[in-house]
């Protein structure tokens, strides 16, 4: 125990042959540990406290704290009575009377080193703040103390501060000696810190230590794959994934593997990666798994297939939902829109006697296209002080009506281009596409000079838009 001369090997060997009846014969444990505590020995707090420590090991908090108490009476200024008993309420998961206790062995030893380091890993998950308080009171006394670094690391990642924490591991790493454990927690810290090629490195050498370890093989996965190192990230996800009974695969092992096949052009395998990252997120608490994979199947232009997984997103963002997150599912049912045949067959009778897939597709589309319009409505409402939802409802309505013959795009362009116009810095290509609109529906109506209007602001913002001059021509 600290700061006590530690028990004979004769003693500690007793000890240690007692403790051995302590569950199948408690009467017989207390009475040979009754013997070695008589004469000289009866205030020794070595031997009390070992004793204690042997009905602790056996599951015997109550006896453990009954010689805990014998100790102190003995001497009630010894930091390894006050750990013992820091010890005791530890194992009753009592971190408050644990780190009291903590606190009154530091009081009495302010070098007991144990007891700054217990203090802290006792409050880590549940005040780090206290714990790195604590760490940096031993740090202040003995600078030169490198494992104080390393506590420090892992009080600043359970606070969320993945960028202290890191500082912390740096100085242990360069001037300690890291085991496996630790070429794990700071290669995380690495990656967290979005420092791939650095955690890659330390992986690489935490795994030169242990093959096999778990967590480096997953971060070798992870930093090869945001360095863009895809064939290789690839071959180390085969690598982590080797065992498939291994049962500590995580939601975020199968979405980098599903990156990994996508960027290999291996699409199939993707989607299976993203199921598995959806099911091993048993609790829902990632709606990005599913926006991801939304994205997957856009890039595949399997537009079904995205529209019903950025459903599953939006559903599981609940109340959440974002007007980015609803914009974008508008813009989705858009390009599904517009990945289908163009329809130039605005006319009923023309639609009528069209082969039934091009009735069919243009049935569709006209689908996708209202459900984006009812989007970007929303969106329009929701913020409506942006152009975003009324220009997309113009694009929305401009393919609803190809030939402008209804104007369907016009109310939108308008409050669209009301709201451009407030901005100095807006978009000149955003600002043209309205304008043209509006200028060409104008011309359609023969309202030429209204049509003037539009056709010479977007001559103000590009003097030599072709299309304007054209127009401004046929007008004279």
């Amino acid at each position: 125990m600290w700061g006590q001369e530690p028990l004979s090997s004769d003693l500690n060997q007793q000890v240690t042959q007692i403790a051995k009846m302590i569950k199948d014969n408690p009467k017989g444990a207390e009475e040979g540990f009754d013997g070695l505590l008589k004469g000289k020995n009866k205030k020794n707090i070595p031997l009390l406290l070992s004793i204690g420590k042997a009905y602790l090991d056996a599951g015997n908090a109550d006896m453990a704290k009954e010689y805990a108490e014998r100790a102190r009476k003995a001497d009630s200024k010894s930091a390894s009575v006050y750990m013992f008993l820091g010890d005791i309420a530890l194992a009753g998961k009592d971190a408050g009377a644990a780190c009291g206790n903590y606190e009154q062995a530091i009081f009495f030893d302010e070098d007991c080193y144990e007891a700054y380091y217990k203090y802290a890993r006792a409050y880590a998950g549940v005040n780090p703040q206290l714990s790195v308080d604590m760490l940096m009171k031993l740090k202040e006394r003995h600078p030169e103390e490198l494992n104080v670094d390393r506590e420090l690391a892992n009080a600043y990642y359970l606070m969320g501060n993945y960028s202290k924490a890191k500082s912390a591991y740096d100085d242990f790493m360069q001037k300690g000696t890291p085991n496996v454990q630790d070429y794990g927690r700071y290669a995380m810290l690495l990656y967290l810190n979005k420092d791939y090629q650095h955690s890659l490195d330390m992986a690489g050498k935490g795994l030169a230590m242990e093959a096999d370890n778990h967590l480096l093989k997953r971060l070798m996965m992870y930093g090869l794959y945001e360095l863009k190192s895809y064939p290789a990230g690839l071959q180390a996800a085969n690598e982590f994934f080797k065992d498939p009974n291994n049962p500590d695969f995580v939601y975020l092992d199968y979405l980098y593997r599903a990156r990994l096949y996508l960027a290999n052009g291996n699409n199939d395998e993707a989607i299976a990666e993203f199921e598995k990252a959806l099911k091993a997120d048993e609790k829902k608490e990632h709606p990005e798994v599913a926006k991801e994979m939304s994205d997957a199947y856009g890039k595949m232009l399997k537009y079904p297939d995205a529209i019903r997984m950025y459903q599953v997103y939006m559903d599981m963002l609940g109340d959440k939902k974002e007007v980015s997150d609803l914009f974008l599912f508008g813009r989705l049912y858009y390009q599904a829109a517009g990945a289908l045949a163009p329809t130039n067959t605005a006319d009923s009778t023309a639609v009528a006697a069209a082969p039934v897939d091009t009735v069919m597709i243009k049935k569709q589309q006209n689908e996708y296209l209202t459900q984006a319009d009812t989007i970007f409505a929303e969106v329009s409402q929701r913020v409506p002080d942006n152009y975003l939802g009324y220009f997309w409802r113009a694009r929305t309505n401009a393919m609803l009506d190809p030939e402008t013959t209804l104007g369907l795009a016009k109310p939108y362009y308008e409050a669209a281009l009301a709201q451009l116009e407030k901005n100095p810095n807006a978009s000149k290509s955003l600002l043209i596409e309205c304008e043209s609109y509006l200028g060409y529906y104008y011309f359609l109506k023969e309202e030429y000079e209204q049509s003037k209007v539009y056709w010479t602001k977007i001559l103000e913002i590009d003097p030599e838009n072709a299309t304007a001059k054209q127009a401004m021509e046929g007008l004279q």
